[in-house]
């Protein structure tokens, strides 16, 4: 899809800025969506995707909410977000001005009145994520990035942790329930994780996890499968934040549904890799 304004990294913070400002109304729309509409949804009643994969009518609402306000300010920027149809998971080689969103990150969490659960949006440019915002309804914590300007939590500055013993470490990890071929891979990973770590955490809010990566709360993450909607703007605010982001078997980190690997240095990520390859 074309767009009306060719934005640029290069572009003046006017506008730079009035993406950010978007990216966070967008993020603190949905998450407002979620906390109105909590409890009111039996867990029964939910649609599915896939075993363990479930769509609620409050992913739907916080969508269409995101795709309005998105569309007041920029009409032609092409939109992909998770309960539309047809999505592509290679976001990496789209042209143009592209916004990535996760509307509710962690449904399964929200049917059950379980309060890790957040909106997330991403702003990407020619398949490179510049801004990034994430909110959380239940805690009123917000996390958002644009590239080159740091890291935020709640207006201050965010940073990394310092740890860099795995045996001092807390390690945040997800479930690949959305492909149970790598489930025993992940069982094997898990156990070697567990012997040499200071802890392993699973929320089940990848959004949240990289979040908390950033603000120094884990020191390191990784999951065998995620979306791009799942890991876009949450491995922004981990660069800005200092950290290190890529696939497990790899140096980088393409907007295309895979591995994720997260840590707070480079160095820690590849003590984290040499585990659980």
């Amino acid at each position: 899809m074309s767009t009306k304004r060719n934005i640029t990294l290069t572009d003046n913070i006017s506008d730079f800025s009035q993406i950010l400002h978007v990216a966070r109304s967008v993020a603190d729309t949905a998450a407002d969506i979620h906390s109105e509409r909590s409890g009111s949804i039996d867990p029964e009643e939910a649609s599915t995707k896939g075993r363990a994969d479930f769509v609620s009518i409050t992913d739907f609402e916080a969508q269409t909410a995101s795709i309005e306000i998105i569309r007041k300010s920029y009409p032609d920027h092409t939109i992909i977000s998770e309960e539309l149809p047809d999505n592509p998971v290679q976001l990496n080689n789209i042209p143009g001005a592209a916004w990535i969103i996760d509307p509710l990150d962690g449904t399964t969490n929200y049917l059950h009145g379980h309060p890790m659960h957040c909106s997330s949006v991403a702003f990407s440019m020619d398949g490179q994520v510049i801004v990034g915002a994430v909110s959380c309804g239940p805690t009123r914590e917000k996390w958002w990035a644009a590239k080159g300007e740091g890291a935020w939590k709640n207006d201050a500055p965010i940073n990394v942790s310092r740890v860099q013993k795995l045996e001092r470490s807390l390690v945040g990890t997800g479930f690949p329930f959305k492909k149970e071929t790598l489930i025993e891979t992940y069982i094997h990973q898990l156990e070697r994780m567990l012997r040499v770590s200071g802890g392993v955490r699973r929320g089940g809010s990848a959004a949240l996890d990289l979040c908390y990566l950033a603000e120094g709360r884990f020191d390191g993450f990784w999951e065998l499968y995620l979306d791009p909607w799942d890991f876009a703007a949450g491995q922004l605010i981990v660069r800005e934040a200092g950290g290190y982001v890529s696939r497990i078997d790899g140096d980088n980190l393409p907007l295309d549904a895979g591995t994720v690997l997260g840590a707070n240095s480079q160095t820690m990520a590849q003590r984290l890799k040499n585990v659980i390859r």
